[in-house]
């Protein structure tokens, strides 16, 4: 059985390794507002609103449409969300798909309107029924997300395949995404990698960071971590937060590169800055370790601490870490026990393992070795060697399970196989 001591050595040991992310196709982007004339909101000046606002008088819809956006984003006038809702119902009113998927967009988001998804669904339909790409991408999100609907990945991707067959670049990312995933069709790594380059063909940031993660983890390729390395810096130079923190991770841990700690803090901090949760962690984990910045608890807690507020279950561990060895921050074993909680439902397995030490060794809280054998059985199936060696430990010993020698030796074995030197010496003390 692992003690308070020795158990926070191996927390610390083990709890700061970046790893590079992908964005699944679970976590895709609606559509966005749609101005007629392909300008930015710094190119609308006087001129053109004065003309929008003379055929927007003879009901020209896209005159209305332009309206509608140039006072939803404030472009040379007050915003006016309310204003821009009637010019986008005057448009919609004449049956424009445009109007159609900007009214979707304020209810979807809730801009000068109270949030309302059914509505938002009813709006993107009608413009999806008119072939609307836009509308064909925001209705696909909201059945990945189960948004004012009823969660349905397939008919997702038949509205992403729609939506990408027009060009829309993030679209295209995002059927490669469930292509990669297997979400609402057969995973195939080939048809992942063939929409990726269409998406990255146009640019898009994350599609060129997702054909770096095939190439890094081999998925429907040879390993390539200098290719890996190509693609995430090619997305990054756009300013894609994915790709600099994969970038990031290349460095951090010697992919194709010579190892370079204050390269991957640099890199790290960029995507850290566009308030990616990720590398909010893993430059956190750098600064609790000094590897490429001077060491310092208390930036690292501060960093983790934001990577857990966006979800992050690497951020919200490493904060656990940081309560329960009070590194940083005033220990609480409570509040450590209720991250690695948080982490655990992420199945993350180290979080899982932790807090089936602290249920185990009653660290804060009345000792559960029921709580914690199902703990260490989530962790161990998610590769985790400590919690299948310490399985090993209650088997053998007969701890909260009847003694069984046999299943023992096959969680040694499991953890000896992923490196636990511990497991290593169970097996050589039992076998030899």
């Amino acid at each position: 059985m692992i003690n308070r001591e020795t158990y926070k050595t191996i927390i610390l040991t083990v709890a700061f390794v970046g790893l590079s992310i992908l964005i699944p196709s679970s976590h895709s982007f609606a559509g966005e507002l749609v101005v007629t004339e392909q300008l930015t909101c710094g190119a609308i000046g006087d001129s053109e609103r004065q003309q929008w606002e003379n055929d927007a008088a003879f009901g020209k819809t896209a005159a209305l449409n332009n309206l509608g956006f140039m006072y939803v984003l404030g472009c040379g006038v007050k915003p006016d969300a309310m204003r821009a809702r009637d010019y986008f119902e005057q448009a919609a009113d004449k049956g424009d798909a445009q109007a159609e998927h900007n009214l979707g967009y304020l209810y979807d988001k809730g801009v000068g309107v109270a949030q309302n998804s059914a509505l938002a669904f009813a709006w993107y339909t009608k413009a999806a029924a008119q072939g609307f790409a836009q509308s064909e991408l925001s209705l696909a999100t909201m059945y990945q997300n189960g948004q004012g609907v009823p969660k349905d990945p397939v008919r997702a991707v038949e509205l992403l395949r729609q939506a990408a067959a027009q060009g829309i670049a993030p679209a295209q990312y995002q059927l490669g995404a469930a292509y990669d995933s297997g979400e609402g069709v057969g995973q195939d790594y080939a048809q992942a990698m063939m929409w990726y380059q269409k998406a990255a063909v146009r640019n898009d940031p994350l599609a060129l960071a997702a054909i770096g993660y095939l190439y890094e983890y081999g998925r429907g390729v040879a390993q390539d971590f200098s290719a890996a390395m190509h693609w995430y810096r090619t997305a990054a130079a756009l300013g894609g937060a994915i790709g600099e923190n994969n970038l990031a991770g290349l460095y951090e841990t010697g992919k194709g590169v010579a190892p370079d700690a204050a390269q991957a803090a640099s890199w790290y901090a960029k995507a850290a800055a566009q308030g990616l949760p990720a590398a909010n962690a893993n430059l956190g984990a750098l600064y609790a370790t000094g590897r490429g910045v001077p060491q310092d608890y208390r930036r690292a807690t501060e960093l983790f601490s934001i990577a857990a507020q966006g979800g992050n279950a690497k951020g919200e561990y490493n904060l656990g870490v940081a309560y329960l060895t009070g590194k940083g921050v005033q220990q609480n074993y409570a509040l450590a026990r209720h991250l690695f909680e948080e982490a655990s439902e992420q199945n993350n397995p180290r979080a899982q393992y932790d807090l089936a030490v602290i249920y185990l060794a009653g660290m804060g809280v009345e000792k559960n070795i029921g709580k914690a054998l199902l703990l260490l059985n989530k962790s161990s199936d998610g590769g985790d060697n400590d919690a299948q060696n310490e399985l090993g430990l209650l088997f053998e010993g007969g701890v909260g399970v009847s003694k069984d020698l046999s299943t023992a030796i096959a969680f040694y074995k499991k953890a000896a196989n992923n490196g636990n030197l511990k497991a290593k010496e169970a097996l050589k003390r039992l076998l030899d």
